[in-house]
């Protein structure tokens, strides 16, 4: 059987792991283009939207564990990968 990539548990664990590393909240996320459509089907579905036309409604920011951070989208970082950042101190 092949493991699904839990796109939500991967933010929040790797914001988990950033504040335990650095100490800071951080400020933003990056992830894949692919990552990026995914996340915004799982907000359209979490507000009730429905079938959300991808390009609509554009995903800057979203709820995790630890606040909003703002989301970019990072044409070289795996569909797997989540790297987190803080605005001042930078990616760790």
């Amino acid at each position: 059987m092949e493991q699904v990539h839990d796109l939500i548990e991967a933010i929040n664990e790797g914001i988990k792991d950033y504040v335990h590393r650095t100490g800071l909240v951080p400020t933003s996320i990056s992830i894949s283009p692919r990552s990026y459509r995914r996340l915004l089907e799982l907000t359209a579905w979490e507000g009730r939207i429905g079938n959300l036309v991808v390009g609509c409604v554009p995903l800057i920011e979203i709820k995790t564990t630890s606040g909003k951070v703002k989301v970019i989208i990072d044409e070289m970082i795996s569909d797997t990968e989540v790297e987190v950042t803080n605005e001042l101190a930078g990616p760790v």
